[in-house]
Parts: C-alpha cells; sequence; structure tokens
C-alpha cells in the first residue's frame, strides 16, 4: 500500500517537494512511536531529496519529553522508501539533549493478557556517520549534568578503512576523552589500533564505578602490524599509579589463528580497603587458544587468579557451536581460613568462609557431565548459611541436553525472625531437566523442594521457546504442614494445614494463562474469630482461572467450609465484564454460641470494568449475633438489596435497603459527574425493643454529598426519651470537618455490656477536626441522673454525675458514683480513646458500704489510682481503711455466694433465664464478673487497725491489722494479716476466751480463718479449732494428751467420757457440734453415731425452734426401730418391718400413748 502510494507520486516531484511533509512525517511518527513513547518531528524540509533537514525530533514518555534533537542533517536514500526502508548514510544534528533517563511504560493490573512477537521495526536504518556538536545529558543520567562532543568518521576506498571517532566533554567539569583511530589496508593487511580513554579526578566513571577517592584514570590500547601476527599492548592506570598492563597477541597461518592475552596488576586500590584481603597486591588473567578455519574455537587455558580465587578451566567449541570439551576448577578460600569479603556490593556485603566449584565434560570420553558446587560460611547482613551445596550431571550430544541436579542448604538464618520462622534452618530439593532439539523449550519433568514440614513440587513442567513467549506449562503442588510457621510472615496468628495444586499454562511475557487450581484447609486459624469459626475442619477453594487478550475468566469458582458453600464465575475485562457470585450459610450456629439463623446471598459484575454495575441481595432468617438485645432486632426475615455502581475505580452507590420486623434502611444516590448525592432514611420501629422505658420509634434522615473537594454529611436521628443529635460537616480524603451533637440514653449501650445495665440522659457536643480518627475528636460528654448496675456486685450506682472531656486522643473523666447502700466513688484523671485505653484515674472511696447479707459488712475509705493500660493488665495501687466490718460466718454449710449444688431448674420462664443468664448462672453463658473483665495488677493496702469483728456459730472476736495485696486478680499475692484483739466462743452457756485469730486472705477475696479457744479440766487441756475458708470453715477438736474428737467434745463440755452422757447431755453434745460445724459436721456427728452404737443420728430443729434429737438402728434384716426425743421431754418410738420390697408396714407410739398402725405400698415410677 505503501510503496503503492510511493509510485503515484513519482511523477510529482514538484508537488512532493512542497507537500512531502503531511505523509512521511506521520508516516516516521506513527511508526517510531509506541506504548508509553510519542515521537514528534518538527520543521522536516527536503524529504524526498538526498539532504534532508528536520529542526526539532522529540521522544516523550508519562512524565513529558525526555530526548531533543536540533539541527538534524540527514543524507538518505530516497529509494529505500520504496520498500518501506530509511537507509542513512549520514546523520548530525546540531544538538542533543538527553535530559533524563525514560520512565518504564504503565504496568497497571489488567484483565486480558498482553500479547508478544520478537520487535520488529518499522523501517530498516543504516547510519554511516554520526555527529553532534553539542550534547548535553542531564543530571538524572549520570548524576551530574554532562556537555560533550562527539564527531566520528568512517572512509573505505581502495581496498583501505579508516575510522576515527573522538568524544569529549566540553562543560566545566573534569576533562574526559576519548579517541579512537584505526586503519587496515587489504594490500599489506596491516591493522593498526590506537585507542585512548582518560578522564581527571572525580569524572563521569570513576563517580558512577564508586571507585575510592574518585581518582583520575587512563586506558591505553596500542597495537600496530600484520593481521596475522599482531600485538596489542593495554594498559590502565589510575593517578597516575599503573594498575594493570598486559599484551594480547594473535598469530595465523595454515587456516588457523591462535591468540593469547597475559594481563596482571594490583587492581585493590580501585576497590575499598575490605576487599584487599581478596585481591592481594597482583590479580592476573591469562588466556590463550585457537581459532580454526572451519568454526571451532578451542580455549585451551583461562586463568584467573587472586590471593583468595584461583579459577582454571578449557573450552572447545565445535564448528556447530556444541561443546566438545569443558572444565572448570575453583577454589575461594584464605590461606588461615578466615572469612573472605566478596567484591560484590558495599551497600550489602557477602563474606563466605571458603568455596569450591568443579564443572567437566569430554565428548571423546563419553556422553556424560557432572558439577558440583559448595559454600560454606555464607554470611550477609540478612542471611547466614553454614553450607550451600549443589551436584548436578547429565548428557551432552549434537541434539540433547539433560541434568540431574540435587541441592541442599543447612544452618540457614536469615535475619528476619518471621522469615527464618518460615523459611526454617534446612532446605533440601532436586530436579530433573532436559533440551532435546525440535522438541522446543526446556521439559522439567520432576522439581522438588523440602522444608521442615512443608514442601513443594512441579512435575511434568516445560518452559517454551522465546517464539511462544517462555510459556510454561506443568503441574505444581504444595503441602503446608503447619500454617504458624508463617504467622509472622503474614502478620497474622495463622494456623491449621493446607495442601495447593495448580495445573495449566502460564506466560511471564504477557501475563497471559489458564489454570486450575484447588486448595484444601484444615482447621485454618487466621486470628479472626468469626473467620476462624468457619475455617473449622476443612476449607476447600477451587476454580478455573484463564486470561487472554479478551479478559480473565473464572468458571467453577468454588468455596466450601464449615457451613459456607460459596460460588463465583463469569469474566472480566476493560470492555464487557459478567461475574456473578452466590453464597448459601444455612445454619450460622457454626460461628458460635448464641448465633444461628440462616443467610443467602447472590451477587452480580457487569459491564465495561471502567463503569460496570455491581448488584447483590442477601436474605436472612432469623438471624442471631450472640447478643440477646441485638438477636431482637434481628428476628423474623431480613432482606438487604445493593445498586452499586464502578466509575473510574471509584465506587458510586445507586440504592441500598435493609428491610426486616424492626429495622428498615434506605440509601439513595444520584451522580452527576464526579459529585455523588445520597439520601438516608433509617427507622427503628421501636425502640422499646432494646430499652423498654422508652418505646417509641428512633429515626435518622440525612444526606451525603461528595465532590471533588470531599464529603458533605448532615444527618439527624431522633428517638423516645428526648433523643436529638445531628452530624454535620465535611469528610476530606485526609481532612475532616464534622460537628456531632445531641442527647441520647445511656440505655442504648446496655447490648454491649450485657450483662451491665446503664440507664440515664446523655448530652454531647463533639467537634471531629483532622483525620477520620479517635483521637481528632473533642469535646465534652455528660452523663446525670445516671444508674449502673452489675448482678456480680451487691449494690448499684445510683444518681451518677459525669463528664468526660474528649481532646487530644483521651477523654479527661471527672464523675461521681453514688452506692446504693452507703458512700460514694470520686473518679478523675485521663483514660485514652483507643486501644489500649492507657488510664491515669484517680479514685476516692468515701463512706462506702459493701455488703454480702450471708457473709459480710464493711465501710470503708480510700484513695485508689488505676494506671497503665485497661485491656492490659492494669495496675490498681493505693490505701484503703476499713472503717469498721464484720464477717458473718455462715449458719449453714453452703457459703453466702453460692447456689445450691444439683438444682436443676425444670419448665424454667424465659424471664427468669434470662435473669440467670445475665448472672452468669448458666452453662456457657457469660456472666458478670466474667465477660470482658481482664486481669488487674494489684497493690493496694487494706488497713484495720480494730473493729474487724468476727461472729457467728457462737463466735464473737474482734480482729485489727493491715494486708497489703500484690499480684494480679486472678492470682493475688497477699502480704500480713489481721489479728486478735479480743474475742470468746459460747457453747451451752459456757464461755471460752480466744487464744488466737487470725485472718489472712490466700489467692482470693474470700478471706482464711484460723480461731482457736481452749480450757483445761482434771489436767486434760482441750482446743476448738475453726478453720478455713469464711463461706465454709471446719471445725476440728484436739486435746492434750491425745483423745478421739468426741471425747474430747464430751469433756469440753461436760468434763466426763461420752458413754457416761445422759440423753440428754447427748442432746445437748449433738446441738453444740451442729452449731459449731454449721449444720456440716458430719465427721464428728459420724464420730458420736459410732460410738454410741446407732445406724443414724441427727439432730433437727423443730418448726417451734427447740432441738431434737433422732436414733435409729436396724434390729433385724427387714426390721428398723427408730426414737426421737425433744428438747421438751416429748419422745416418739417407730418401727418399720418391709414385708416385700414394695410392702412396709409401720407403726409409732409416743409418750402422750398416741399410737398408729399403717401399711404403705412404694412404687418406683
Amino acid at each position: 500500500m505503501k510503496r503503492a502510494l510511493f509510485l503515484c507520486l513519482l511523477p510529482l516531484p514538484a508537488l512532493a517537494q512542497t507537500d512531502d511533509r503531511g505523509y512521511l512525517t506521520a508516516f516516521l511518527e506513527d511508526n517510531l512511536s509506541g506504548a508509553g513513547r510519542q515521537v514528534v518531528i518538527s520543521g522536516f524540509e527536503g524529504a524526498l531529496s538526498s539532504q534532508a533537514r528536520i529542526a526539532e525530533i522529540t521522544i516523550a514518555d508519562g512524565a513529558g519529553v525526555w530526548l531533543t534533537l536540533h539541527d538534524v542533517v540527514l543524507d538518505w536514500n530516497r529509494s529505500a522508501l520504496l520498500a518501506g526502508n530509511v537507509s542513512v548514510n549520514e546523520l548530525s544534528a546540531g544538538e542533543i539533549i538527553l535530559a533524563r533517563r525514560p520512565v518504564s511504560e504503565d504496568t497497571k493490573a489488567q484483565p486480558e493478557s498482553g500479547s508478544f512477537s520478537l520487535p520488529e521495526l518499522p523501517v530498516s536504518v543504516d547510519i554511516g556517520r554520526i555527529a553532534a556538536e553539542r550534547i548535553l545529558l542531564g543530571p538524572d543520567v549520570l548524576g551530574q549534568p554532562v556537555e560533550g562532543r562527539l564527531e566520528a568518521a568512517l572512509t573505505l576506498s581502495g581496498g583501505i578503512g579508516d575510522a576515527n571517532l573522538v568524544l569529549e566533554r566540553r562543560d566545566e567539569g573534569p576533562e574526559g576523552r576519548i579517541t579512537l583511530t584505526a586503519s587496515y589496508s587489504n594490500e599489506t593487511q596491516l591493522l593498526a589500533l590506537d585507542l585512548s580513554a582518560s578522564e581527571a579526578a572525580g569524572g563521569l566513571v570513576a563517580t558512577a564505578l564508586d571507585l575510592p577517592g574518585r581518582p583520575a584514570a587512563a586506558l591505553q590500547v596500542h597495537g600496530t602490524g600484520p593481521a596475522s601476527d599482531f600485538i596489542a599492548d593495554v594498559s590502565l592506570a589510575t593517578d597516575g599509579q599503573p594498575r594493570l598492563k598486559g599484551r594480547v597477541v594473535t598469530k595465523s597461518g595454515r587456516g588457523e589463528t591462535g591468540f593469547a592475552a597475559n594481563v596482571s596488576g594490583d587492581v585493590a586500590p580501585l576497590f575499598l580497603p575490605d576487599y584487599a584481603e581478596f585481591f592481594g597486591n597482583r590479580v592476573e588473567v591469562l588466556g590463550s587458544g585457537t581459532a580454526y578455519a572451519d568454526g571451532r574455537l578451542n580455549f585451551s587455558r583461562v586463568n584467573l587468579k587472586a590471593k583468595a580465587l584461583d579459577l582454571v578451566g578449557s573450552l572447545s567449541l565445535a564448528a556447530n557451536g556444541s561443546p566438545n570439551r569443558f572444565e572448570l576448577q575453583g577454589r575461594l578460600a584464605q590461606k588461615d581460613g578466615a572469612a573472605v569479603l566478596l567484591p560484590l556490593s558495599a551497600a550489602q556485603p557477602i563474606r563466605i568462609q571458603s568455596g569450591d566449584m568443579s564443572v567437566s565434560y569430554d565428548k571423546s570420553k563419553g556422553e556424560g557431565w557432572t558439577a558440583k558446587i559448595v559454600a560454606y560460611g555464607l554470611d550477609r547482613d540478612d542471611f547466614r548459611a553454614s553450607a550451600l551445596d549443589l551436584t548436578a550431571s547429565g548428557r551432552i550430544t549434537p541434539d540433547l541436553f539433560g541434568a540431574t541436579v540435587a541441592f541442599t542448604g543447612e544452618g540457614l538464618e536469615p535475619r528476619d525472625a518471621a522469615t527464618a520462622r518460615a523459611l526454617g534452618s534446612f532446605v533440601a530439593g532436586d530436579a530433573v531437566l532436559y533440551y532435546h532439539k525440535g522438541e522446543g523449550g526446556l521439559a522439567i519433568p520432576k522439581l522438588r523442594l523440602q522444608g521442615e514440614d512443608y514442601n513443594a513440587s512441579a512435575t511434568g513442567a516445560r518452559v517454551a521457546g522465546l517464539a511462544d513467549a517462555l510459556t510454561l506449562t506443568g503441574k505444581v503442588s504444595a503441602e503446608l504442614e503447619d500454617l504458624s510457621r508463617f504467622a509472622p510472615l503474614a502478620k497474622a496468628p495463622l494456623e491449621g494445614a493446607a495442601r495447593a495444586e495448580v495445573t495449566g499454562s502460564f506466560s511471564p511475557l504477557t501475563g497471559a494463562f489458564d489454570l486450575a487450581t484447588r486448595t484444601v484447609g484444615q482447621n485454618l486459624r487466621s486470628g479472626q474469630i468469626l473467620l476462624d469459626r468457619l475455617l473449622t475442619g476443612q476449607t476447600e477453594v477451587s476454580g478455573h482461572l484463564r486470561r487472554d487478550q479478551s479478559g480473565t475468566r473464572l468458571t467453577d469458582g468454588k468455596i466450601l467450609g464449615n457451613g459456607v458453600d460459596a460460588g463465583v464465575s463469569g469474566v472480566i475485562s476493560s470492555t464487557a465484564s459478567d461475574l456473578t457470585a452466590q453464597v448459601q450459610m444455612p445454619d450460622l450456629s457454626v460461628l458460635g454460641p448464641g448465633f444461628g439463623g440462616a443467610l443467602q446471598a447472590n451477587a452480580q459484575l457487569k459491564g465495561p470494568l471502567s463503569g460496570a454495575a455491581i448488584t447483590a441481595t442477601a436474605t436472612g432468617q432469623s438471624l442471631r449475633a450472640g447478643n440477646a438485645e441485638i438477636n431482637k432486632l434481628l428476628a423474623g426475615e431480613s432482606q438487604m438489596n445493593v445498586d452499586l455502581m464502578l466509575r473510574d475505580g471509584a465506587v458510586q452507590i445507586n440504592r441500598a435497603t435493609l428491610q426486616n420486623p424492626e429495622i428498615s434502611a434506605d440509601i439513595s444516590g444520584r451522580a452527576d459527574g464526579s459529585e455523588q448525592r445520597l439520601t438516608l432514611q433509617a427507622k427503628l420501629r421501636n425502640l422499646g425493643v432494646l430499652v423498654p422505658d422508652f418505646p417509641g420509634a428512633l429515626t435518622a434522615n440525612g444526606t451525603v454529598q461528595r465532590d471533588s473537594n470531599g464529603t458533605t454529611v448532615d444527618v439527624a436521628s431522633k428517638g423516645p426519651g428526648g433523643i436529638d443529635a445531628t452530624i454535620k460537616g465535611r469528610l476530606g480524603p485526609t481532612d475532616n470537618d464534622l460537628t456531632i451533637r445531641g442527647r441520647a440514653q445511656a440505655a442504648l449501650a446496655n447490648a454491649f455490656i450485657v450483662p451491665r445495665a446503664i440507664v440515664g440522659p446523655v448530652a454531647f457536643d463533639l467537634k471531629l477536626t483532622g483525620p477520620l480518627a479517635l483521637s481528632s475528636l473533642s469535646g465534652p460528654i455528660t452523663l446525670e441522673r445516671g444508674r449502673l448496675s452489675d448482678p456480680s456486685l451487691a449494690f448499684a450506682f445510683d444518681g451518677i454525675s459525669a463528664r468526660a472531656n474528649l481532646s487530644g486522643g483521651q477523654a479527661r473523666v471527672a464523675a461521681t458514683l453514688p452506692l446504693t447502700t452507703t458512700g460514694k466513688l470520686a473518679v478523675a484523671g485521663t483514660i485514652g480513646l483507643a486501644e489500649p485505653f492507657s488510664a491515669a484515674l484517680g479514685i476516692t472511696v468515701q463512706g462506702v458500704t459493701i455488703r454480702d447479707p450471708d457473709l459480710f459488712e464493711t465501710l470503708m475509705n480510700g484513695e485508689l489510682d488505676l494506671t497503665g493500660p485497661v485491656l492490659s493488665r492494669p495496675l490498681l495501687a493505693g490505701r484503703v481503711t476499713l472503717v469498721e466490718t464484720e464477717l458473718r460466718i455462715p449458719s449453714t454449710g453452703f457459703g453466702g455466694a453460692a447456689g445450691l449444688p444439683e438444682l436443676r431448674h425444670i419448665n424454667e420462664p424465659a424471664d427468669v433465664r434470662a435473669t440467670r443468664a445475665r448472672a452468669g448462672l448458666l452453662a456457657g453463658a457469660t456472666g458478670a464478673g466474667r465477660a470482658g473483665r481482664g486481669d488487674l495488677a494489684l497493690d493496694v493496702t487494706i488497713s484495720a487497725p480494730n473493729r474487724v469483728f468476727v461472729r457467728g456459730r457462737g463466735l464473737d472476736a474482734e480482729l485489727g491489722g493491715e494486708v497489703r495485696l500484690l499480684g494480679t486478680l486472678s492470682a493475688l499475692a497477699p502480704a500480713g494479716a489481721f489479728n486478735l484483739i479480743r474475742g470468746r466462743l459460747d457453747l451451752l452457756g459456757k464461755r471460752f476466751d480466744l487464744q488466737e485469730a487470725l485472718l489472712q486472705l490466700e489467692g482470693d477475696l474470700v478471706p482464711f480463718l484460723r480461731m482457736v479457744a481452749s480450757t483445761e479440766n482434771d489436767g486434760i487441756t482441750t482446743n476448738v479449732v475453726i478453720e478455713g475458708r469464711a463461706d465454709d470453715p471446719e471445725v476440728s477438736f484436739t486435746s492434750v494428751p491425745d483423745m478421739p474428737e468426741e471425747e474430747v467434745l464430751a469433756q469440753l463440755l461436760f468434763g466426763q467420757d461420752l458413754q457416761n452422757l445422759s440423753p440428754m447431755q447427748a442432746l445437748q453434745l449433738a446441738n453444740a457440734v451442729a452449731t459449731l460445724a454449721g449444720r456440716g459436721g458430719q465427721g464428728v456427728m459420724g464420730k458420736l453415731r459410732q460410738g454410741i452404737g446407732v445406724d443414724n443420728l441427727d439432730v433437727k430443729t423443730t418448726t417451734e425452734g427447740g432441738a431434737e434429737l433422732t436414733a435409729g438402728k436396724y434390729i433385724g434384716k427387714n426390721a428398723y426401730t427408730e426414737v426421737t426425743v425433744g428438747q421438751d421431754g416429748k419422745s416418739q418410738i417407730n418401727l418399720n418391718l418391709d414385708l416385700t420390697d414394695s410392702i412396709t408396714l409401720r407403726g409409732r407410739a409416743d409418750n402422750d400413748g398416741q399410737t398408729g398402725i399403717g401399711v404403705f405400698l412404694e412404687k418406683d415410677y
């Protein structure tokens, strides 16, 4: 087409000379420009003549023009254009300006793959001469601005050729000059070569190579002689001192050319002083070989020798380039065994203890080749390895190259702890690969990597040739037995195991792929509680991905997990995407206790990626979220619909709705160019569902408008109980200005602090200035006439007055909390608004009474400080003074706060069950005192000089002392105790003075008691010991000399042996035991029963309050008799006779003459 156009133009030379600029300029600009490159040609004159001139050529990328040529003269071959070629004999420019290096093309990810072909220039270029009077390089090219001149010439005439080149620096920087003069004559076969390159100190080469001291440098290459016997001398000097010097020799004859080179010198000064031990004071390079006329090449010897390095090798190549022989032996080590610093990178020093290399092949001895490379003591700043070993062998034939490779790494120690944990200290692997002429590409039948508890492998892999875009095909598998090793690297608490497989093809040049993937995880953990519950057991992710020039297509995409069944399929492309997804969660109870219901969702992305429509619907049935209050809002069916639009990478909301029996919300949008306006309408049908004291609707209405300057918000909320709040202002990308003002009810927070509850009016007047973070909030929040209750406490706070001033990421708090008993707490100080919520709070205890009706009551004052991170064991320190305390020993064996053991609730009403749940009495329930309570470090001194009374079970004692509570709330470490001031023990009208009394804390807040009362009678000392936890102490009796407990008790109360007691004394004795033991003294009662010789002995309290003793005994296999004697002298005898297993004959008689007899039928069912 182009050639035909030129033929049409040939008869019109005059017209072409005046109108050729449009076509040729467009032709050159269009063909020389491309992706990320724009070529502009200005002032194109004489295009169809042999001398063309261009005023200016510029080449630009996405950042602008980077190369400019001025006053370009083109001496070219016009007829070559007929073939679409440009043949240039000479190209010169008055000025060439290289402002900077060109930037790379934008590599933003696209759903479509690229295409690949070997590069083809739109025109062929042949330039005989190039010259530039002024070359200007910007400071970004070589690190400093440079101005220079280029002049080059080449003549070829009559079998004689001459070449001359001069490139010199002409600015104010260090001098630099390169000259080349070369000539050759066919007749004499004389070759002359003279190359000289030099620059002053601080020049471009020394700076670019970062040579120490930036020395002056000079390179000389000089040689003259016949081509068949040519000798060239080479020298390199810095600062006038020779560094390298040598000779290169060629000699020809009888169809072959021999060559040899010997260059040596002291190059250590060219490197940092640290590299001196590697180079030493002499480096030598030797080489010799022969080139044959038929194309064969033989390097008979190659040797590189330095102080720490010795490499020796040889190479022989056939005429077709295939190897006939090669050998390379190398040793890297210091003679004294010290580590060697390699001259590779000053920014990343690399040291090695020693290294050995051996590679060999000789076709005359067979097809096999071998290689072994070993390195010991590799040490970098970021990585160390004690040993690295690579062993390889294979075959070489004219049509085949094959290799089997094995490698190991031992003592691997990445400096980065996360990388070290992931990699482990040992890796090993092996591979088989081959290249077969005619098959194309490299085949890798086997590739395996093995770590401590992970492995990866590739099978059937192949790397295609360059013409096929280096496409990789095959199957890759990986097994990770313990994902926790990758947790530090992922910065997430990963756990579990995984297995993955990928099969298909991938081209690194075009980005195209066609892959089938399958990943199976077992008991995966990510640190996200709800997500982890979905990942319990087996989780499988699979699908087929294909990316080509039309886009990326996903088919059969599936996610199967614990209660999750999701699928996704479709295509994503820049012009027409169509992607759909479905999620099924039939039983949300898998999310954990308290969760439930069912959820299903569908979504679709459709249209061009720059403006795709996204729609989604979700339906929930009887949803439960683990919170009883929130569950009330989710009852019934919940329906959500979303309609979005992608515009230039941003998400635009068209419509979003949420609807269920209690909640309705509607967000609608309207877009106009870059602006979008959203209208918000939301309603809670009845706030009384959450806060029973405030029935009625809670509404929120407003607008959100987004434009290029940010987002404007204007939302208002109203509801019962005086709820009236507004949010107004502007949101920006980094700066915000919002006003949050209004009134609300504190009870709205109850859903989030269960089982605690708070009520009272709240007012707030806040500003958010700066980034969207809590630290940007300022202003007051107040609570008046508030009430806070906690089921774990025997009191509530009523009449709370609190104020928190927010500023600088913390709240300055001042609050008064009166107790429903007596007294109040005053709290003042600061607490952070973000984790870990660091606190510095002072707490004043003023006349506070705390009581447990069954256990204690105390009146206290004190000063305490709470400091440190609230969520991570803050410190509570200070001093509390107990004004008066009474500790009551329970009259029963049950502690005051405990429940009845083995008690089952049958047909329990819902409100009763809810109350027990709030109190933490249900199995699996989180009650008060459990939920949300972090540990608390303690340093609190409890002081009570006196008036600590311990009373109950005949005991009346006063104690005093001081206790310091250290440790934590969950692991107390108390020091000190409360000791006896005075006290007594009353039993059966007898008073015993206490000789010892102790009250101290051991591990929790229920005190430990030890009380001892003693008396002496007839040389026998008897003791009553009450010892144990205050809510359930134990009673024991001891004596000197040692006697059984029942004898000790008889002596203690009546001064005589147990066998000599009258029935009434026995009754009194049993009653005393019951008093002391709190009806829990079965040990003593059992011994009394055995001493008296009866099968049953029991003490009861009558309805009139008197004591009653019952003694019973089996007088035969089926006959049982029982005698009951009351404190008032009344008695009764009972007789039971078992006739069969289910029929019993019963009779009774008392001291008043009353009798009775009956037959009873009993049946278990």
